[in-house]
């Protein structure tokens, strides 16, 4: 196995791959099963030709750019480990933030049941699973207009088997959800432009699903859609939650106060950049 590891470590760092020792590390223990400290403490055991096979493969992904989530097939969003390939985003930072502002919500409500949530746009089902798993929900309804992203979620959802019923549906925007008398509307849609796509880091460019970032011609389709139109599903005092591009926050902030939103502002996320749109429905 030792052998591997280094030979694995030479051929990242010399494709540019920060921390290769540590990836070709993470590499080995997600195809062997093992745990990384587990890696570092077995690094004499003999290894089967098989899994060697696997592993060199793999590192060739790596070292041509693929991301590393998708390599290992598994991406960690707060308190779980959700399995991710190029059907779907691989979840970020960021997105738990948006998480956190929905249970903060949830929390100040101060009662045992929540209400329903909807997540528009769910992917890997990251944030409709944690919302699932951490808040109060009687039940989370999660919608994506592709059928391959809710094949993940689904797999997803089989395997955090949240107490909380989580249902999938697939549609575009709000449609799949028109008959559904929300308390909270999320959404981590895309907003990037059809040119800022293109100058994207390869590593997204080239792997992740293009449909779930780039929206119209200005990056704001499917924002100015959900801040349309959210009021109508929401019950008084709901929130509505939607990541944003820090680049456009005015944009946001007057296409709510079109729609009506009294109370609408932005919030940072965790590199102190406005992330966040948040409005609750008043009476």
């Amino acid at each position: 196995m030792a052998d591997e590891l280094i030979e694995a470590t030479t051929i990242l760092e010399t494709a540019g791959i920060a921390d290769s020792r540590r990836e070709a590390t993470r590499i080995w223990a997600s195809l062997s099963g093992l745990e990384l400290g587990q890696v570092w403490l077995g690094q004499d055991e003999p290894a089967t030709e098989p899994l060697c096979g696997r592993f060199r493969q793999a590192v060739e992904r790596r070292a041509s750019g693929e991301p590393l989530a998708y390599v290992v097939g598994i991406a960690g969003f707060r308190t779980l480990d959700l399995i991710v390939d190029r059907r779907v985003l691989i979840p970020r930072p960021e997105t738990e933030g948006l998480v956190e502002r929905v249970l903060d919500w949830g929390v100040s409500r101060r009662t045992p049941d929540w209400g329903v949530a909807v997540d528009i746009g769910t992917g890997s089902g990251c944030v409709a699973l944690s919302l699932a798993v951490e808040g109060r929900f009687a039940r989370v309804v999660a919608t994506d207009s592709s059928p391959s992203a809710l094949d993940v979620a689904a797999l997803n959802l089989a395997a955090v088997s949240p107490g909380t019923p989580v249902e999938l549906r697939e549609g575009n925007g709000l449609d799949a959800v028109s008959n559904v008398r929300a308390s909270v509307i999320v959404s981590n849609p895309p907003y990037v432009t059809a040119a800022e796509y293109a100058g994207l880091d390869r590593g997204v460019r080239d792997h992740e699903p293009r449909d779930a970032l780039v929206s119209g011609h200005d990056g704001m389709e499917h924002i100015a859609g959900l801040v349309a139109a959210s009021s109508e599903l929401l019950e008084c005092g709901g929130l509505l939650a939607i990541e944003i591009d820090c680049t456009r926050v005015d944009r946001a902030l007057d296409l709510a106060c079109a729609a009506g939103w009294k109370n609408a502002r932005v919030e940072d996320d965790l590199f102190a950049r406005p992330r966040y749109l948040l409005a609750t429905k008043e009476p």
